[in-house]
């Protein structure tokens, strides 16, 4: 194949230099890649971020278990000051049972009283003598009406 370019007329056919050379030395190195520079400098900075969160955070803020035993402790007041209203209203109504109970009582009380009062006064009656009043009156004979009759006996309840 070098033949054939050696025919060809667009070829151009070095020429042999004058000048003396001195042997090059060439290193040929991988080339390198900054990829893995971005991707280190990226974790550093997520490191660095992540430290200054840490230490910046405030430290007194309640955690979920603290939240929770708050509702927690909570909750339990709130039952209690049911379970202690309940107790009042209990109480409250047992009063007025017994407050309702003495007024019943009260006016059996009252009404026996009453009939003592009343069996008294029978039998008082029954044992005291009659007692007669006499006075003068006129009697005028009526014209055409009816005749009265009265009693001079005591009477019940008088």
């Amino acid at each position: 194949m070098d033949d054939f370019k050696r025919d060809d007329p667009n070829v151009i056919t070095p020429i042999g230099s004058t000048v003396r050379r001195a042997p090059e030395t060439i290193i040929v190195e991988r080339e390198r890649t900054t990829a893995l520079w971005w991707v280190v400098g990226i974790l550093l900075a997520a490191v660095v971020f992540g430290l200054i969160y840490i230490l910046t955070r405030p430290a007194d803020g309640p955690t979920d278990a603290e939240l929770r035993v708050a509702q927690a402790e909570a909750a339990a007041d709130n039952a209690r000051q049911t379970a202690e209203a309940a107790l009042v209203q209990n109480q409250i109504s047992s009063t007025r049972d017994s407050v309702a109970i003495a007024q019943a009582q009260s006016a059996t009380a009252r009404a026996e009283a009453i009939r003592a009062q009343a069996e008294a006064r029978v039998a008082e009656a029954r044992a005291s003598e009659p007692v007669v009043v006499e006075r003068q009156t006129v009697v005028t004979p009526p014209t055409n009406s009816a005749a009265v009759v009265t009693s001079t006996t005591p009477q019940p309840g008088n």
